[in-house]
């Protein structure tokens, strides 16, 4: 229900476990395979996974009220599908530590950042901030998803239905 878009650690999780179901599928592909153009917004399933892994290291550097190390949403950080996949777990760990220490109060709070490619402010409650991080990873998996298939590949269930029967 609704509810899952409210509570953050849940969120956080179901994240964790929706990322290690699709890398599982994806890891099954050859480099030159997860590579090709597939026409999705970001070309390939590996450029699509990579932009996951650059929002998630975007809104890391603003949380942490870091500035940012990236200058394009389409940058490819790992060529490597192995240290990308250990990049995303990583990050996927940090951001459910991040969300289980939370002060829930925090979430009324402000996040003020500049975009990436065309530096414009913005200050928005944290709040909204987080769900749509986790909302634009749910986006960008759904794409891999659709690519997954095209590969030739079952691609995996990412239900919450099917995450909730496991928790």
């Amino acid at each position: 229900g609704t509810e899952m878009l409210l509570d953050l650690p849940t969120a956080a999780r179901y994240n964790a476990w929706a990322n290690k179901r699709l890398y599982a599928v994806a890891e099954q592909l050859s480099a030159v395979e997860l590579a090709k153009d597939r026409k999705g917004f970001f070309k390939s399933i590996l450029g699509t996974l990579n932009h996951i892994l650059l929002a998630d290291l975007i809104y890391r550097e603003r949380l942490e009220k870091k500035p940012t190390t990236f200058t394009r949403l389409d940058e490819i950080i790992y060529d490597n599908f192995d240290e990308l996949k250990s990049a995303q777990f990583d990050q996927d760990e940090w951001y459910q530590s991040f969300c289980n220490a939370m002060d829930p109060e925090e979430l009324e709070g402000t996040l003020s950042f500049d975009t990436v490619e065309t530096g414009e402010f913005f200050s928005l409650p944290l709040r909204m901030c987080l769900t749509n991080l986790f909302q634009h990873q749910i986006h960008h998996r759904g794409q891999t998803h659709h690519m997954l298939g095209h590969a030739g590949l079952e691609p995996p269930p990412l239900d919450v239905v099917q995450f909730g029967s496991g928790l």
